[in-house]
């Protein structure tokens, strides 16, 4: 039945619509269900979509922290197999900040960490450019153990290779001590990577610190082979070949880049370390060189360069700083004797665990474009060096660069210098004018705060006059809050309403009785017998003082006085203020001037600075472009 409706779909396909709907309305009518058109590419991914887009709620980019708590229960081979179902999952779990969040949880396994690791990794690649490079050995497959071949060849024929095979016999024995390499084939494996490494690439050879970095991969992965294809990895794809190069220059730049950092985070820490003469780079070389295998625990290190494979050398500045930061106090409170005890315990960094350096891991932000930038200013600060120096020697093609360059800058020296030293002029003499305006304005001001504490004293003694005058008055409290409300005073005449019949006037009328004189009194008796409500009582208070009028006299004389001196010093200071607001004015508009000045000359200066660093920086890629680097198989 299925295939004759298959045959009837395919015959109408190509018919007209209405064709097709009389078709399906004669099915409908027959209760039979009509064959559904097979799906397409886009229809089948939309159906796919439709059933992730729950899951996808969960595992998106941005629940960075969602994702990366829900895979820190997962092996990292079901990470890998979920990765593999279908573009979204692997897009996403291939992502790298969802990588580094299940890196920074540190959850990983040996079996794990190798995954991770062969995932990260394009050993295809690398097996491919290898046989490129080594396209005149014929080598297509079995490639380690031909390279193994080639170079245990090259011992017998090659004197050179042969004492970078004894260089590297000598340190297997100083490398680790751990049970692989103690009892197990550890040194056999260690010695036949850095052998086939020295032979791929003779220009690098074998250096110190690359037999830490083999012996940490040798130590948790079995595999001899796939240890030489990761530090392999290590070697080309992530920096570490210039690092061993001749003379090492990599090293340095990447020790200038990490001193850097280090000063600027903790600015008092290099300052105390050089008074007394202790040199950090005893730390700083044994991180570079070695990547931390020759400093931290193992448990400790493998979750370090898990994310050495993520972020690169980003990730050992990071660390370092990390690092540095729990040492700190302890280096700031070191001297050198001790010191080199605290170097041979590895500052005790064991102590550590790796959650206690993550957790700081994002604090710290490194950019590229900051590390260039510091590459740069290695490069010519090294430039410089030897420019001052008048006995180095340099190529044909190398002086006339560097003849081109002085010339160059002595040019623009000479245009430069005339502005700089009239903008000098102007500034020394605006200081001048500013250091005179500003005499004037302190004195004027010194001026105005000896007649405001003049006031001060004057204010004072007029309080201690007014309180010595309170004991000569009546006791006018004891008529309430009220009274004082009410009360006028005009040239010691005190007036204050009376009346009659409240608890007020009552109050009033006792203290007539008791403190004035009978005619006082009387006028109140004849307010109430002419019936007034109201009246203005009022009183001279010189007439009822009880003690001596002569003292009361005297302080009142002296009250008067301390009041027109206040008047008059108010006066002056209101006279002083408005000038001294003037020569503010002018003091200010000098150093207005002066500021201007000084920014006038620090862009020029900026700006010299600009030139003879864009001229030093083409001198020094003229200088590198030309120089021939030696090929050497050690170092």
């Amino acid at each position: 039945m299925d295939n004759e409706y298959k045959q009837k779909y395919q015959t109408i396909n190509h018919s007209s619509t209405h064709s097709k709907k009389r078709y399906f309305n004669g099915l409908k009518q027959k209760n039979e269900k009509p064959i559904k058109a097979p799906l397409n590419l886009k229809e089948i991914e939309k159906e796919k979509i439709k059933r992730l887009t729950p899951i996808r709620s969960v595992f998106n980019k941005s629940n960075l922290k969602i994702v990366s708590s829900i895979l820190s229960f997962m092996e990292f081979k079901d990470i890998i197999n979920l990765s593999h179902t279908n573009k979204y999952f692997h897009k996403l779990l291939t992502n790298k900040k969802i990588l580094r969040e299940y890196a920074l949880s540190g959850v990983m396994t040996s079996e794990n960490r190798i995954l991770f690791y062969e995932t990260l990794i394009n050993i295809q690649e690398l097996k491919q450019n290898l046989i490129k490079d080594l396209s005149k050995y014929n080598i297509e497959s079995d490639i380690y153990n031909n390279i193994l071949h080639l170079a245990n060849e090259l011992k017998k024929k090659d004197s050179k290779f042969l004492y970078v095979s004894e260089q590297i016999n000598k340190d297997l024995n100083r490398t680790f001590y751990t049970e692989k390499f103690k009892k197990g084939n550890g040194k056999i494996m260690l010695n036949n990577v850095l052998t086939a490494i020295a032979f791929i690439r003779p220009q690098i050879g074998y250096c110190q610190g690359m037999n830490f970095i083999v012996g940490s991969l040798i130590n948790f992965i079995d595999n001899e082979e796939k240890c030489f294809w990761i530090f392999l990895h290590f070697i080309e794809n992530i920096e570490l070949k210039p690092l061993y190069l001749q003379k090492m220059p990599d090293y340095l730049i990447k020790l200038y880049q990490l001193n850097y950092f280090i000063k600027e985070n903790y600015p008092k820490l290099f300052p105390h370390l050089k008074i007394n003469q202790i040199n950090p780079d005893i730390f700083f070389s044994k991180w570079i060189l070695t990547i931390f295998s020759n400093f931290l625990p193992f448990e400790t290190l493998y979750n370090v360069w898990d994310l050495f494979i993520l972020d690169k050398w980003k990730a050992i500045f990071k660390f370092s700083i990390i690092i540095v930061r729990y040492m700190k106090d302890k280096l700031m409170n070191i001297d050198l004797y001790s010191f080199s005890s605290y170097v041979r315990s590895n500052g005790n960094i064991n102590l550590l665990s790796f959650s206690d350096l993550s957790k700081y891991y994002k604090d710290y932000k490194i950019s590229n474009k900051k590390l260039m930038e510091l590459r740069e200013d290695f490069f010519l600060e090294e430039l410089k060096t030897k420019l001052e120096l008048d006995n180095i020697e340099w190529a044909n093609e190398q002086n006339n660069y560097v003849t081109n360059y002085q010339s160059e800058l002595n040019n623009f020296i000479h245009n430069i210098k005339k502005p700089i030293e009239k903008l000098q002029q102007q500034i020394a003499k605006i200081n001048l004018e500013c250091e005179q305006k500003s005499k004037k304005y302190e004195k004027k001001l010194s001026i105005v705060n000896g007649i405001k504490a003049k006031l001060e004293q004057e204010i004072e003694q007029k309080t201690e006059y007014e309180n010595a005058l309170k004991q000569y008055i009546p006791d006018l409290p004891t008529l309430g809050n009220e009274v004082p409300n009410d009360m006028v005073i005009n040239n010691n005449i005190y007036s204050f309403p009376y009346n009659k019949g409240t608890q007020k006037g009552d109050k009033i009328l006792s203290l007539v009785n008791k403190n004035f004189k009978k005619s006082e009194t009387q006028k109140l008796e004849k307010a109430e017998s002419t019936k007034k409500r109201k009246i203005r009582f009022s009183f001279n208070i010189k007439h009822i003082i009880k003690r001596n009028p002569n003292e009361y006299e005297k302080l009142l004389k002296k009250l008067n006085s301390i009041n027109k001196e206040i008047d008059k010093n108010n006066k002056t200071l209101l006279i002083e203020c408005e000038k001294l607001d003037k020569k503010q004015i002018i003091y200010e508009k000098a150093v207005y001037k002066r500021d201007e000045l000084k920014k006038q000359l620090d862009i020029i200066l900026r700006t010299s600075e600009l030139t003879k660093r864009e001229l030093i920086k083409n001198l020094s890629h003229k200088l590198n472009s030309s120089s021939s680097s030696n090929n050497a198989y050690i170092q």
